[in-house]
Order: C-alpha cells, then structure tokens, then sequence
C-alpha cells in the first residue's frame, strides 16, 4: 500500500532547497533506464504517448486503480510524474495530514494556499502551485452542493524546479 506523507511517499524533500527530489521513489533527473527499474517496483509499466509527444512516457497502473504517468525532458530525463485519482483505498496521496484525493477541491486548494501561491486556470478546473512544484487537475466544477463530478481532483503532477517556467 502507497500511503504516507506526500513529502515521503511522492517526494523527499532535499534539505538545501525545499524541493522534491523524487516523487514514488522515482528520482527527478533519473535516466529512462533508472526510471523503468524504480516503475517496475511498483507495477507492469508500459509506454504510451499523448498525440504532440515525440517520445515516449511510461505509465503503470496499480491494483487500487491508481495511475502512475512519468514524464521525460528532451534529454531523456525525468521531468515531471503525474499521478491519476485510484479508484479504491489502496494507495492514499497525501500532502501533510491532507489526502489528495479524498479532500474535496475547494477544501484542498485553501489548505495548500497556506503554503503557497495557488494559480487557477480554467475556473477552477487546473490549479498550479508552483513554488511547491505540483499541479491538479479535474474535469469539471460541481454544479450544486450535493454534485460529485467535479467535487474532487482527478490528477496531481509533481514536477522538478524549473518545469514551471
């Protein structure tokens, strides 16, 4: 089971920035090589490519239904790691105390606006906060109080410095 602190579990923190230096045990920087050995530790990985991308990706999909995407710099590094809402308990993503997936958004984005700038994109449907180089991302807003689409975030991307801009 993937469970802990997001800090520990999707990525260590270095001691000299403040920044992840890993995220699932994956290194930010590791080779494709490197990161096929740390996602065949956690699954069957396989690669895949969204329609604009001239290489490949590598994902792995765990038993809870969890997702894992990692991305690749043109050098052939790893940039950025998104991870896709499970669909059991199995693996619980947590930054701090707070579970990324089971906090609703807007209680999520007030908890991680304490501790950073929060960037809305989309009405609400992207949020970037990049100083702690991570993004969500879900499909829709709810349209009333007791709408479940929508009410949490689908997708968190942890990202190396400087994938932000």
């Amino acid at each position: 089971m993937m469970s802990g602190r997001l800090d520990d579990v999707l990525g260590a923190w270095t001691s000299t920035c403040g920044r992840r230096a890993e995220a699932a045990g994956i290194p930010f920087g590791a080779t494709r090589s490197d990161a096929l050995g740390h996602c065949l530790e956690l699954g069957k990985p396989s690669e895949f490519r969204r329609s604009d991308e001239a290489r490949a990706s590598l994902v792995l999909k765990r038993a809870s239904g969890l997702s894992i995407f990692v991305y690749f710099a043109p050098e052939d590094f790893v940039e950025a790691i998104e991870f896709g809402r499970p669909q059991s308990g199995g693996d619980v993503i947590l930054y701090g105390d707070v579970d990324i997936f089971g906090t609703p958004a807007e209680e999520l984005l007030q908890r991680l606006g304490e501790h950073d700038r929060i960037e809305v994109l989309e009405q609400g449907r992207s949020v970037t906060a990049p100083d702690l180089l991570l993004a969500l991302w879900r499909p829709a807003l709810p349209e009333h109080p007791e709408d479940e689409d929508g009410r949490y975030f689908e997708s968190v991307l942890i990202a190396r410095p400087g994938y932000y801009g």
